[in-house]
């Protein structure tokens, strides 16, 4: 089960079924300790950071450059899907995929946060199996 970790140096939060050895943020070794999902929520809101759709599309592209995937060449398309993402996340406090609907479990929910993980989605393995350089998003 997955629980929420707190490094006790720099207050870095991490949700996973283990901590990181190494903290991420200030690379001390050891230093996490799990914590209530109260702890780790007032944690993080006190240092929210908003991502703007600019900002959301540029990580995208960033991330697409080190992977097998690349952003679609369909400007509009991408556009509609970026604000789709950005109205979920002020509607649902998420950056839910707008092309499935949640579910309302938290758990199974956190699969569709854009990006997702579609490398386990069948119509991401049936074009990579097409065509190397799968367009996603």
């Amino acid at each position: 089960m997955k629980k929420f970790w707190r490094c006790f140096v720099c207050n870095d939060i991490h949700y996973g079924i283990s901590p990181p050895e190494i903290c991420p943020t200030c690379n001390a070794k050891n230093a996490y300790v799990e914590v209530s999902s109260d702890e780790a929520q007032k944690i993080m809101k006190m240092t929210e950071i908003l991502i703007d759709r600019d900002k959301f599309l540029q990580e995208i592209k960033r991330l697409s450059e080190k992977n097998e995937f690349q952003v679609n060449p369909d400007q509009d398309k991408v556009k509609s899907l970026i604000q789709g993402v950005t109205e979920n996340e002020r509607n649902h406090g998420m950056k839910y995929c707008p092309c499935r609907l949640i579910t309302k479990d938290f758990e199974e929910d956190l699969k569709l946060v854009c990006p997702c993980n579609f490398r386990i989605h069948e119509t991401y393995k049936e074009k990579k199996l097409e065509n190397a350089g799968a367009v996603f998003l």
